[in-house]
Order: C-alpha cells, then sequence, then structure tokens
C-alpha cells in the first residue's frame, strides 16, 4: 500500500505540490486572517453558530432542548468545538480557540473538495486540464473566504463526493454520502434525482435509493425519539420561510438578507417573516416540469461529462427556484463552472459572481443599506448570470456542440460581459454618490462641515487641523470648498494670509497656544463656535497682511 501511495505521488506529483500550498495557505489564514477586512468584522462562525453553541454552557443542546435553521449533524459539530475550545485558557480576544478549531475541523472537508474536483476532472479529461481544474479552484479566492467564516465547504463536499461516487457506479457508498450530506446542509439530497438517472442498471439505483433513505433514517432516528417536535420544525422552517434575496424577494418587495424570527425554544407553527403574493404552487409547478422534462430525455449518461452536467444543471435550477439566496452559497455554484468549464470563459462566470455577492453582501447589507436599486441590480445580475450557466450546462448535456450553436454561445457570452460591464460602468457614479452621502449622514462631525459650507466663500477662506485624523474626516467632504492646512508653522501661516482672506481653526482638545497667539497677533478674531467635541474660530485677516 505503501508502494502504491508512493507511485501516486508521482504520477500526480503536480497536483500533490499544489495540495500542499493549499493546504498550507488555508492553516495560515485561519491564524492571520479576519473575514470582512477592515469593512467589518463578520462571518457565521462568530455571528450565528457561535451563540446557540454557548447554550451550552446552561445546559442546552441543538434538537434536544431547541431547534435550529442548520441540521443536526452540523449543529452538534460546532457545539463540540466549542466545548474543546473552552478547554484552552483564553487569548485577549475570546474567539481564538473557537474560530481556530471550527476552522480546523471544516479544513478536511475543504481540502477534500480540491482532492474530488481533481478527481472528478481526470474523469471528464486528460491528466493537465484535470490539474487546471484543481488550480482554478485553489486559487479562487471565494472559496477561500467561505470557508474561513461559514460552513459551506462541508456539504459541498458531501455533493461532491457523492457524484464522484455516482461517477463510478459506486450506488451505496454514493447514497451514504448523499444522506449524511442531507444532515449537514441540505443541498447534497440534489444527488437522489441525478442518480437514479445516471446510474447504470436498476440494481445499483434501487441500491442507491435505499442507502441514501437508510442514511437519513438512521441519522434522523435518535433526534426523533429524543424530540421529535424540533426535527419537525427544522423541516417547517425550510418550506415556511420567506423569501429573501432573490427574484421572489423583489416580486415581495423584500430587501433584506434572511431571518430565522421564530421561537427556537418551541416548535412554531408560523416561520413567515413577510407577507408574500408570489404564487408558490405555479412556480413549483413549473419548475418540477422542468425538471420531469430534463430527467426523461434519452441521453447517454456513459459519458461522465454528461452526468456532471446534469448535476450541475439541477443546482443551478434549484438555486434559481429556492425562495433563498445567501452569498455563500456561491459554493454550490463554482465546482461545476470549473469542471465542466475549466477556462477563461468559466473563471469570468465566477469572479463576476464573487464581485455581484461583493455588492450585494457587503456594500449593499453594511455600507450602503438604504440603496435599494444596487440590491436589486445585483439580485437580477446574479440571476442572469446563473441563468447563462444552465444554458451552458444545458448544451454540454445535450452535446450540442456544432459550430452555429459554439459562435452563438461565444457571442451571447460576449453580449453578457459587454452588457454587465457597461452596466457596472454606469454604476460606479450613483454608488460613489450614496457612499460619500451616507458617510457624511453619520459623520458626527458634520455640523461643523455644514457651517464652514455656508458661512465660508468657496475658494477664500482656508481651515486649520491639528489632528491629522480630523484632518482625513474633513479633506473629502471640504476640498474644493476650502483650503485644508495640518499644524502649518509660522512660514506657512504668514502664507496663508497672503492667499486667504479668511481662516478658521478647528480644535477638538485643548488649545495649542503658539497657534492661537500667532493667530491674534496677525488676524482678527470674528466670532467662536462651540460644538460638544471642539470650538470652532474665525478669523479676519487684516489687510495690511
Amino acid at each position: 500500500m505503501l508502494q502504491r501511495g508512493r507511485q501516486l505521488c508521482r504520477d500526480h506529483r503536480q497536483f500533490v505540490l499544489l495540495s500542499v500550498l493549499f493546504v498550507a495557505f488555508r492553516l495560515m489564514t485561519l491564524l492571520l486572517y479576519r473575514p470582512g477586512g477592515f469593512i467589518a468584522d463578520y462571518s457565521d462562525y462568530n455571528t450565528s453558530y457561535l451563540p446557540f453553541a454557548q447554550w451550552s454552557d446552561r445546559g442546552l443542546y441543538p434538537f434536544v432542548h431547541y431547534w435550529l435553521e442548520w441540521p443536526p449533524l452540523f449543529s452538534w459539530l460546532v457545539v463540540i468545538v466549542y466545548r474543546l475550545s473552552l478547554q484552552f485558557p483564553p487569548w485577549t480576544d475570546p474567539r481564538l480557540w473557537y474560530n481556530t478549531l471550527l476552522g480546523l475541523s471544516l479544513l478536511p472537508f475543504e481540502i477534500g473538495n480540491l482532492v474530488v474536483i481533481y478527481l472528478i476532472g481526470l474523469r471528464l479529461h486528460d491528466q493537465a486540464k484535470a490539474f487546471m481544474c484543481a488550480v482554478i479552484y485553489a486559487c479562487l479566492f471565494a472559496p477561500l473566504y467561505v470557508w474561513s467564516g461559514w460552513n459551506d465547504s462541508m456539504p459541498l463536499f458531501f455533493l461532491l463526493l457523492g457524484l464522484y461516487l455516482l461517477l463510478r457506479n459506486k450506488g451505496i457508498a454514493a447514497g451514504v454520502m448523499t444522506g449524511l450530506g442531507f444532515w449537514v446542509k441540505v443541498m447534497p439530497i440534489l444527488l437522489v434525482p441525478v442518480g437514479l438517472r445516471v446510474l447504470a442498471g436498476l440494481r445499483r439505483k434501487v441500491a442507491f435509493f435505499v442507502a441514501t433513505c437508510a442514511t437519513l433514517t438512521l441519522i434522523a432516528l435518535p433526534f426523533l425519539v429524543i424530540n421529535g417536535g424540533f426535527l419537525w420544525a427544522f423541516f417547517a422552517n425550510m418550506l415556511g420561510r420567506s423569501s429573501w434575496e432573490t427574484v421572489w424577494a423583489l416580486l415581495d418587495g423584500y430587501y433584506s438578507y434572511g431571518i430565522v424570527s421564530a421561537d427556537r425554544m418551541t416548535v412554531p407553527t408560523d416561520f413567515s417573516t413577510h407577507p408574500s403574493s408570489v404564487p408558490w404552487l405555479a412556480i413549483t409547478v413549473v419548475f418540477a416540469l422542468i425538471l420531469l422534462w430534463l430527467y426523461t430525455r434519452r441521453l447517454d449518461y456513459g459519458d461522465d461529462l454528461g452526468a456532471v452536467a446534469l448535476t450541475g444543471l439541477t443546482v443551478s435550477l434549484f438555486t434559481l427556484y429556492s425562495k433563498g439566496y445567501s452569498p455563500q452559497f456561491i459554493m454550490q455554484l463554482i465546482p461545476f463552472a470549473v469542471l465542466l468549464l475549466p477556462n477563461l470563459r468559466g473563471v469570468a462566470y465566477i469572479i463576476l459572481l464573487d464581485i455581484i455577492n461583493f455588492l450585494e453582501a457587503t456594500v449593499y447589507f453594511i455600507m450602503l443599506p438604504q440603496e435599494q436599486w444596487l440590491f436589486v441590480a445585483a439580485v437580477l445580475s446574479r440571476t442572469l448570470l446563473i441563468m447563462a450557466l444552465s444554458a451552458e450546462y444545458g448544451l454540454i448535456l445535450f452535446q450540442a456542440r456544432s459550430p452555429r450553436i459554439a459562435r452563438i454561445r461565444r457571442r451571447a457570452f460576449v453580449g453578457l460581459l459587454i452588457f454587465l460591464a457597461v452596466a457596472g460602468c454606469l454604476l460606479t457614479y450613483p454608488l460613489g454618490r450614496a457612499y460619500r452621502s451616507s458617510r457624511y449622514a453619520r459623520d458626527e462631525y458634520r455640523p461643523v462641515m455644514e457651517l464652514l459650507q455656508t458661512q465660508s466663500r468657496p475658494g477664500q477662506a482656508g481651515l486649520i487641523l491639528t489632528d491629522q485624523a480630523l484632518y482625513q474626516r474633513f479633506y473629502p467632504f471640504l476640498t474644493g470648498h476650502i483650503a485644508l492646512y495640518l499644524s502649518p508653522d509660522g512660514e506657512r501661516l504668514s502664507a496663508m494670509t497672503m492667499a486667504h482672506n479668511e481662516l478658521w481653526l478647528f480644535e477638538e482638545d485643548a488649545q495649542t497656544a503658539e497657534l492661537h497667539a500667532w493667530l491674534d497677533e496677525h488676524t482678527e478674531r470674528i466670532e467662536v463656535y462651540e460644538f460638544d467635541f471642539g470650538d470652532l474660530y474665525r478669523y479676519h485677516v487684516r489687510e495690511e497682511q
């Protein structure tokens, strides 16, 4: 076995090298990087998972004493990690050990995603192209970012591993992975219709289905026995939640993220957070008919490319159908673009989705939550991209490879890029203006700036500031109206009296005696405006100056 391992390493030495770099990169990221950057410090590790894990301090455990929107397997993993983190003396930031251990517990699944993408790539392409699939995934920012703050790399692993096992006609093992993945985060259950369609022979199909059902049942059984009502609440929440961050949410007039407002300590009957006018029954029927048509086509699934395309198309259509979308769901879209489009076009799709995620999750929700037009633009753009990916996968599935179709696809992709690029350029100005207005409205020094703008003549006055931070705060809003100077010396002060007929001085703390003495000697103080956070002095430059 050792000899076989050495041979595998020799045969795939480039991938082994990539894997080592991949793991080292993520380990150092876990210790030295913070999701959210300087915009905000946030991730589900701390804002969503940690609060319920801390309930264990009071003897409360998931699906025993309360229900959650996450399935039991992942919920219990978080609690176990938190209990282990308590064994370490806390650092100055008490999240250190919990975050590190949770990231380490999810790291094997993220590594597994890279490995399985490579293995599936080997079944679809030659070794060089399979390696390129792995390189693309390893170099993408989104998987790293999502793994560092959310759990979506874990269910993705079960989805990909289940798919790989289906490609190898391992129905029972694929069924076990599908069942386990469902109790981590639902999405891997989409492998059920795929497996029933692509597996060869009735016996394998039955074995796959039975293995999936058996795994689902065995994991659910203890929780059903302990408190079946809480497990039912998990399912009821999935079915009864209101829409969020999708075209369906736009139709409902809802412009925020997904919220679970129902009481987790009881079994609620209503899980909605806002009213809906969307005809869900009709929409469900339409998507069901699309999938029924798709799964009844006579296609040759002996070709692994068709099976992967069918899975990618299923995931994309389900994402379009789903009531809700959260930015971390990009993880369920990335692997299929990597595997089926291991080229510049596939990378472009992923990067565009990542940019839209940034605009939606960071710029809109955190920086500019009042700019609903930005939310609408992001949701519609993302929906358009997922529809384009669905079309790409459909063409691969149905082996539409004629020169005419290839030409139309190429032109459509270029047209989509041009449209999004032009839209992005057109949005730059209103986005910048909205950011500027938002920061100005929230700035505590706005009364000072407003007074300066109304009481001084544009281009004829100078403002003296003695604090570097205040200079940076005032500069974006006052430059062009009034000249700003930071702690000028006597020579510069003399030059200022030659250039301006009026000088202003704002000080937050105690007076700078030398500066005031010079101004009192060479100018005439007109007025002092007092604010809670400092004083604003107005000086008239004497004519003899």
